[in-house]
This record gives C-alpha cells, structure tokens and sequence, in this order.
C-alpha cells in the first residue's frame, strides 16, 4: 500500500463485468473494492467480501445468503439474489432443518450460558439445548 491511502489500490484482478482491473476505494463507509473502469462500469462489492455460508435461501431456493454489512456496520445475512429476493436473517444461519417445523435453515444464538441453535422460522419456538 502507498503513503496516500485516499487513492484507489490497484488488486490486479479483472472485474467480472468488463474485464478491467478491480481497486479497492475509500468511501463514505469505508473499504470497498470497485472497477477502474467507473462510471462506464458500476460493479463493486465489500473489501471483505465473503463468498457465502453455503445456506441455501429459504425464501426463493436459488440463492444463497450471504453476510453483508449495514451502513451502521452490523452483519447480517441476505440472499445473494436479491432484488429479485429479499429474505435475510441478523444471526449466522446453519443449514440445518428444524426438528418441529421441518424449516430448512436454523440460526446460530451465542448466550451467556453458551451456544444453541434457533428456528429461523418465526412461528416456530424451537431452541436446542446448549453446547
């Protein structure tokens, strides 16, 4: 990295939309990693950018959520299809299937008397015992 870390870095990987070099900027919100190629080419996504949980979306099947970060800089994770799907949870998902209500992601709750696992489902009540 230079002295001046206002200017963008250069990453030396292609942008996955039109080729160019991706950097990663400096914005209001912190670190991101945007194309060179801006404004012809609008692709960005977080410098910490995390390919996935391997869960797949309840809501639409297709996607898989993702851990994403809000504008106040809490986690949380959301289906990498969205517009189209919108589904997203504040807790780390695990795939597993809910033993009461058979909903096919559960929610991973640290407490102060140890982990245990949720019903991502909010009709369901369902928590396991603690590890």
């Amino acid at each position: 990295m230079s002295d001046n870390f206002l200017e963008p870095q250069p990453l030396g990987v292609p942008c996955p939309q039109c080729e160019r070099e991706l950097q990663l900027k400096k914005g209001r919100y912190g670190l991101f990693v945007g194309c060179s190629g801006y404004p012809d080419c609008d692709y960005m996504t977080a410098a910490d950018f995390d390919p996935g949980t391997n869960v797949i979306c309840p809501a639409c099947q297709q996607g898989k959520l993702v851990q994403k970060t809000s504008r106040y800089g809490r986690s949380f994770y959301a289906c990498d299809h969205y517009p189209e799907c919108s589904y997203s949870v504040n807790l780390p998902p695990v795939a597993q299937v809910c033993p009461l209500c058979a909903f096919p992601v559960l929610l991973k709750r640290k407490t102060a008397a140890g982990e245990r696992l949720i019903c991502a489902n909010h009709s369901c009540d369902y928590k396991s015992s603690l590890k």
